[in-house]
């Protein structure tokens, strides 16, 4: 019987070769084409007077500076982007500073959070031109019934990338982590996103529970084992801005990533291949919400309506490579990205949600703390790479997939994620 989860490999590794093979490997990640994609654009009227500035909360290699400067060009209102790398380094700055900022992103879990602790103004649809095409699972999001504080944009999965070059196999499953421990060439060069609540819920899956438990021994347990991949295999912790370099410049080899970072990288590095392993994936939607104290509510209401734009939408997704909210952005999204490792998301069953875990998240803080003060064994050696690496790397991929067609009559490279 055909396996889909070889398929998918096979045809995105195809996908990887025909589009990528001959890109520089030093282009920057997220590098638009020259053609000037703001043209034309139907979008939302204002019939008040924009603010001056807007301060905005957002993360890191998210939205283009472009984007932000055809906003001010068309009403005028200068955005001042602060960049941060994790849910947690937004909520702490945040609540240091409440009145500062206007317009924050924020994944779902933390949007209920904000939503309990009082910190969000309220959405008025009624400022909205573009709300009403947003696609129909975003319109009824489990954390904010009816949008009344926040607008989803992107759709988030946590996956594995690897190097092909240095490491063996196709990521299945979980399991396939715990095969790689015996590739020492991996000690100082396995990676995770380092926000908290993700890296903690990974764990608790590795561990087989819930990635919202609120057991105080299973999120201890779940600290536990990533102190030990730290002391033992060097595990790395890292942002989105050192995350897609580390991978690029074979730093890291294999890591627990984002689906967009994990495409992202691809135009730096063609050895790198993002999948979701089968069984329980951690997902999330990111949003946009307005700070309670905001005193700019309408130019952020604006701001917002601006970015669900279509061609706007679909020139960000262009940028982080990852799948939007507004289904009408499809025609303006490159194909190389709507048919590449971004896109791919689990089945409905597997979908895994960070939720707030209330009182729990003490529990949290205190493992993450104990990850965050581990340091690598000091026996623990980072062996040099063979410069051609250990496997055929890139054309690996083809030949198996040349196999697989004959034996399966696959026709075409095709594939939809």
């Amino acid at each position: 019987m055909p396996n889909p989860f070889l398929k998918r490999f096979v045809l995105l590794s195809l996908l990887c070769g025909l589009f990528l093979g001959g890109c520089n490997e030093t282009d920057l990640v997220g590098e638009l084409d020259g053609e000037d994609w703001s043209e034309g654009l139907n979008l939302p009227e204002a019939d008040f007077t924009p603010a001056e500035r807007l301060e905005v909360v957002t993360w890191t290699d998210y939205i283009p500076d472009d984007v932000f400067a055809l906003f001010e060009k068309t009403y005028g209102t200068r955005v001042e982007p602060t960049l941060v790398g994790s849910n947690e380094d937004m909520l702490e700055r945040f609540e240091k500073k409440p009145g500062r900022f206007d317009v924050l992103t924020a994944s779902d879990y933390m949007v209920a959070v904000m939503i309990g602790k009082g910190l969000l103004h309220g959405i008025d649809h009624a400022h909205f031109s573009n709300v009403q095409s947003l696609d129909e699972d975003m319109l009824r999001v489990w954390y904010d019934r009816g949008l009344r504080h926040s607008i989803p944009l992107f759709r988030i999965s946590l996956g594995v990338a690897f190097n092909i070059k240095y490491v063996s196999g196709i990521p299945r499953s979980w399991d396939y982590l715990h095969e790689q421990v015996r590739n020492e060439y991996l000690a100082f060069r396995f990676g995770i996103v380092g926000e908290m609540r993700f890296a903690m819920g990974m764990a608790l899956i590795l561990d087989g529970h819930s990635p919202n438990s609120r057991d105080p021994a299973e999120i201890a347990a779940a600290g536990d084992r990533l102190v030990h991949a730290v002391e033992h295999y060097g595990m790395t912790l890292f942002g989105a801005d050192a995350g897609d370099r580390a991978l690029a410049d074979n730093d890291v080899l294999l890591a627990l990533t984002w689906n967009g970072l994990g495409a992202e990288v691809l135009k730096k590095n063609t050895d790198i291949r993002f999948l979701l392993p089968e069984g329980q994936v951690l997902v999330a939607y990111d949003n946009l919400v307005i700070a309670a104290e905001s005193r700019r509510v309408r130019t952020a209401e604006l701001f917002i309506d601006f970015l669900l734009t279509p061609q706007v939408m679909a020139h960000v997704t262009n940028y982080n490579h990852f799948p939007n909210s507004n289904s009408l952005s499809m025609p303006f999204v490159e194909p190389i990205v709507r048919n590449g490792p971004g896109y791919l998301l689990p089945d409905e069953e597997n979908r895994q949600f960070l939720q707030d875990v209330g009182e729990s998240i003490r529990y949290y803080e205190a493992a993450w703390k104990r990850v965050l003060e581990a340091d690598p064994l000091p026996s623990l050696v980072k062996l040099p790479l063979p410069r051609d690496g250990f496997f055929r790397g890139g054309t690996a991929p083809i030949d198996f997939a040349k196999d697989l067609k004959r034996q399966e009559g696959l026709s075409g490279a095709g594939c939809d994620p």
